[in-house]
């Protein structure tokens, strides 16, 4: 039996490497913001998975809003102006410091919304914050956002502080 499962394992292994490429390099299609049906709490899960692996992982905030911001977009971070355009200048002028990485990424939707929940460090800008974004579904697209952002000093008294 442990040959077969050996295999099986190697197969699924290969597998899922072959997917993770394909998805990688596929052209990602547009948002739905007419999607409706059963399947739309799916179809949301999978966007913002996809989202913030295009957004964080990526860091490719341009990339991220063509697939998934196509038009409106209200903006409730105070230190960024409303709208597509200048979120995306806003963002492209963060994502370049040279230091800035992402990790912990935790994204998740429910009931018409997705959470990112994340690490941003960026030691030589002295950023090191826990942020949670929140954005609001039309079908599979986003048009609203809301975050909160914690600063990491490093010497928090409850060590699972955060994630």
């Amino acid at each position: 039996m442990l040959p077969t499962m050996r295999f099986s394992a190697l197969r699924l292994a290969a597998l899922t490497l072959l997917v993770s490429s394909v998805t990688a390099t596929a052209v990602r299609p547009k948002c739905d913001p007419k999607a409706r049906g059963p399947s739309l709490q799916q179809r949301q899960s999978a966007a913002i998975r996809d989202f913030a692996h295009i957004f964080l992982i990526e860091q490719d905030p341009k990339k991220a809003f063509d697939a998934y911001i196509p038009g409106t977009y209200i903006q409730h971070n105070p230190d960024a102006l409303s709208g597509r355009e200048p979120a995306i200048a806003f963002l492209t002028e963060l994502w370049g410091t040279p230091s800035l990485k992402f990790s912990n990424v935790t994204a998740w939707a429910g009931e018409g919304y997705g959470l990112i929940h994340y690490r941003m460090r960026a030691p030589d800008a002295d950023i090191h914050n826990a942020i949670m974004d929140r954005l609001r579904f039309e079908g599979t697209c986003f048009v609203e956002h809301w975050d909160v952002i914690q600063r990491i000093n490093g010497n928090e008294t409850n060590p699972l502080a955060f994630f």
